[in-house]
């Protein structure tokens, strides 16, 4: 059972009209001459990349900060962050710099020196922003949050915020479940970030000509800019027992349930036609382009496909001349197709035939993520059989047609072989397929299966040139996820990922199918975050200062320091994460509006799992 909060809330510091007086100080001498010279690899911190924008700091009415939580070599690469990066360095009074999360020899420099965080390019510290926004793609990211907050200066609880502070917002997938970060964040944007922060962005250019205190910025934004959320204005309610019971507005005027905003046209969403080129190795280098936004299929599981409703895409013409402008921009030798199931682009044929067409004969690769394994699968072997023949990866999710229908994949093993088949037939040589453990109702029989479906899939390449096809199977663990379906779920236990684990282990032993699991603990903690309320904070708080960070990575992750934040916190992260939900239960994430009510994901909840209407 989770504890109830104790303690009263601390008043907030009183407000001091603007403008106030900033720093403003340029740490470029000290950068380059007590930082750069002492860390490991200083060209992710220099900030010269090629197509970097370089606005005029001195000059900009209103100055944004965007940063990624987590290390430049990820976040460089982020998709998202360009974009709103362009969107308001495109605004003629204002310019957008970037942070990322200094890896842990630069933090230790940057503590013994009293170095504070930067924007890369302007090399200003991060206090001097009117504005520091941060994308949240995962839970893994979210101690790095408070890091940087803490290198920047800025105070770590929203509350305590003085006038002079920035306005500290954050995105992307988190904010579809905000509860576990609002003690930190002034606002959330959720769902597509284009245009409520270009809105936020002219919002505070106003109040900082009228002198407006800034809770009243924060407080004007959330009433007036579709898809923001303040934390700070809503109170969460606790029954007698401790458990979340709801949300309480707490000022006139704002929205009980905030609705998730999109994009009407992802032409009007900023093409990458100059995407930044790392100086420091990247985990990707290619041309990313994304040619939709939304998945049209309603995979009960997914909560990017829930939420990032409606499908929205580029034409082709206008993906064409992306690719063409950023390679040349760039250098790069790669073009990815960027969206949740790229195979499921409208006129996808049409668009990979003109693609290979244009770039082959200049030996540039298209490639595929996301691809969806029905019908389709058959063309895209041949069709990209002349570009890169490394590797396919199909998401099966599940090894029985039982397990599949409850998550509604509407694919079939029929025509998973018919597609393997044809990836042979084109020269490719290794197939990477994707499975979820732990599904409602799921049995050992249908464990069983998913080592099975790999080896069938494996031995159609007998039938093609008679060798041993490879699978590489990787196995995740499933999490019930916000505003899905399956939201009420419980989790499974560790012990039964163990089992699971050992099991495909031992089955696949002196076969072509080998197995990647993910970590079972990271899962476990993602699970608890995941179906978390407000105080789930915390427990982020209390890890973050025992030590926790980059807890996407292998070697900084520290499941032990997780577990003695729980306790600390009196948080169980079993009750959090594995208890089954009651259809009529509160949920911590009811007040935002992902715009499919309860009522239709309960009626699937219970088709899923055999249970009537």
């Amino acid at each position: 059972m989770i504890a109830a909060a104790s303690g009263g809330e601390k008043a907030p510091p009183e407000p001091r009209p603007w403008p106030y007086k900033k720093t403003m100080s340029d740490l470029s001498d000290i950068l380059s001459h007590r930082l750069l010279p002492q860390v490991r690899q200083p060209s992710q911190y220099v900030g010269l990349e090629i197509n970097a924008r370089h606005g005029d700091f001195q000059a900009a009415a209103v100055r944004v900060a965007l940063c990624f939580p987590d290390a430049y070599a990820l976040g460089i690469c982020h998709l998202g962050s360009q974009v709103l990066y362009n969107v308001v360095n495109d605004l003629p009074y204002a310019m957008a710099d970037r942070s990322y999360c200094p890896l842990s020899d630069a933090q230790a420099i940057m503590r013994r020196e009293g170095i504070g965080l930067f924007g890369w390019e302007s090399r200003r510290s991060l206090s001097d922003f009117d504005i520091v926004g941060f994308s949240l793609p995962h839970e893994g990211c979210l101690t790095n949050v408070l890091a940087m907050l803490d290198l920047a200066g800025i105070s770590l609880h929203a509350q305590d915020r003085r006038q002079e502070e920035p306005i500290v917002i954050a995105g992307d997938a988190q904010a579809d479940q905000p509860e576990p970060m609002a003690d930190f964040i002034d606002l959330f944007c959720v769902g597509d970030g284009e245009e409520p922060l270009a809105r936020l962005v002219e919002l505070v250019r106003q109040a900082k000509a009228a002198r407006m205190p800034r809770r009243e910025i924060i407080l004007q934004a959330a009433r007036t800019i579709p898809g923001l959320y303040a934390p700070g204005f809503y109170r969460p309610r606790y029954d007698a027992d401790g458990n979340f019971a709801g949300m309480d507005v707490l000022v006139e005027g704002l929205p009980p349930r905030v609705r998730r905003v999109h994009l009407a046209n992802l032409a009007d969403s900023p093409a990458m036609t100059a995407p930044l080129v790392p100086l420091a190795e990247a985990v990707h280098d290619r041309v990313t382009i994304e040619i939709m936004r939304g998945c049209p299929n309603a995979c009960r599981f997914c909560q990017a496909g829930a939420v990032r409703r409606p499908v929205r895409w580029r034409s082709v013409e206008d993906i064409l001349s992306t690719a063409e402008k950023a390679l040349a921009a760039t250098g790069y030798r790669e073009v990815s197709l960027l969206s949740l199931s790229t195979s499921d682009y409208p006129h996808f044929n049409e668009l990979i035939e003109r693609m290979v067409a244009e770039f082959t004969p200049r030996n540039i690769s298209v490639s595929l993520p996301s691809l969806r394994v029905d019908s389709q699968l058959e063309v895209i072997p041949r069709l990209t059989s002349q570009v890169r023949k490394g590797g396919l990866t199909l998401a099966a999710e599940a090894g029985t047609q039982r397990l599949r229908e409850l998550l509604r994949k509407g694919i079939t093993e029929e025509k998973m072989l018919e597609g393997v088949r044809a990836a042979w037939r084109a020269g490719f040589r290794s197939i990477k397929v994707y499975f979820m453990a732990g599904l409602p109702g799921e049995t050992e029989a249908d464990v069983d299966e998913i080592f099975h479906l790999c080896r069938r899939l494996a031995d159609t390449r007998k039938e093609i040139d008679g060798q041993r096809g490879s699978i590489n199977a990787s196995v995740s663990w499933f999490v019930p996820r916000p505003h899905t379906p399956l939201q009420w779920a419980p989790m499974c236990d560790e012990a039964y990922f163990w089992s699971v684990r050992n099991r495909l282990r031992d089955l696949s032993r002196r076969s072509t199918v080998s197995f990647k699991f993910h970590r079972i603990e990271r899962s476990l903690l993602e699970g608890a975050i995941a179906r978390g309320d407000r105080r789930m904070g915390a427990v982020i708080e209390t890890a973050w200062r025992l030590g926790a960070g980059f807890d996407g990575w292998d070697e900084h992750w520290s499941w032990e320091k997780w577990q003695e934040a729980f306790s600390r916190c009196g948080i169980d992260p079993a009750a959090c994460a594995q208890r089954q939900r009651r259809l009529d239960e509160p949920l911590p994430w009811d007040h935002i509006d992902s715009g499919r009510g309860n009522d239709f994901l309960r009626r699937e909840y219970q088709q899923a799992v055999g249970q009537q209407p």
